[in-house]
């Protein structure tokens, strides 16, 4: 007697089979890349936590500490005022708490946030020459970086994308950082 033969599937049969399976699983699984909206919102925090983390230094140091942004670069960075010179100069050699390297925020080529356009608007008590400077002082207080006596009264910083913003602002009384 003779055995019955066993059916199978060709290799062709196998490989429509498993490009059906792939279409199906495309159309079933949403896209884990993250939305226009949440990349904006990412930008704003990053700048946000790096104001905090200037003005935090500040006040647990005793020292001046502050934030510097560079519009057109997107770029957002901390530094320490050295006092020792005058007028002061800014020392970029701020280390980010968790990353462990320079605190330099370069928004252009972040892998997860994306901004189209940086807009900042401040206004001072005074006239100030480095309006993209500041600075807190021991009690979280935001400065002009020069003259380092002109307070600011308010500063915001706007990031775009696709039609929509986010600002973030420093209040210059008590130095609160938010998000809106």
């Amino acid at each position: 007697m003779k055995a019955p033969a066993q059916a199978g599937l060709s290799l062709v049969e196998l490989l429509v089979v498993i490009m059906i399976l792939g279409l199906a699983a495309m159309l079933a699984i949403p896209s884990f890349s993250a939305s226009d909206h949440s990349k904006l919102d990412l930008a704003a925090e990053e700048l946000a936590q790096a104001i905090r983390y200037a003005r935090s230094l500040a006040m647990q140091q005793g020292a001046p500490f502050g934030f510097v942004t560079d519009a057109p670069g997107l770029r957002i960075r901390v530094f320490r005022a050295d006092t020792g010179t005058n007028p002061w100069t800014p020392v970029f050699d701020v280390y980010h708490p968790l990353t462990k390297s320079l605190y330099d925020v370069d928004l252009a080529n972040h892998p997860f946030a994306k901004v189209d356009n940086l807009n900042r608007s401040a206004t001072f008590r005074g006239t100030c020459n480095a309006p993209t400077y500041v600075y807190f002082d021991t009690n979280g207080t935001p400065w002009c970086g020069d003259p380092e006596s002109v307070l600011l009264e308010q500063g915001d910083m706007t990031f775009s994308l696709k039609g929509e913003t986010r600002v973030v602002s420093v209040n210059g009384i008590s130095g609160r950082v938010t998000i809106q």
